[in-house]
């Protein structure tokens, strides 16, 4: 038996409605970026998310275990020229407003 148009017409337009409805997909990183404010005292962001804009605000000891890049920025608001830390890498001393985690390795 054939499927009737009508039928599948109403299947592509569910289809359809359930694709544009359905909820983007979040990703965070895994793990624990380090760093230490202007007063000595520590902070860390746990497991943060993907493409989120964190404003931070440091000069000191940096430790990226994420599973993530790190993207740094000197300005708030992920503004300005980046340096970036690897997934497991440490800085002793970078100076930065703001970060971004991202999956892949930002281009130059």
């Amino acid at each position: 038996m054939k499927p009737r148009p009508l039928t599948r017409a109403a299947a592509l337009a569910g289809a359809a409605l359930l694709a544009l409805t359905a909820p983007a997909l979040a990703y965070a990183a895994t793990g624990t970026f380090r760093y230490v404010l202007p007063d000595g005292a520590s902070a860390s962001l746990v497991n943060p998310d993907d493409e989120r804009c964190y404003n931070i605000d440091t000069y000191g000891p940096i430790s990226n275990a994420t599973n993530r890049y790190a993207v740094l920025y000197p300005a708030t608001a992920c503004r300005g020229n980046t340096n970036t830390l690897v997934p497991g890498q440490d800085a002793p001393h970078l100076d930065a407003r703001s970060v971004r985690f991202t999956a892949q390795a930002p281009q130059r």
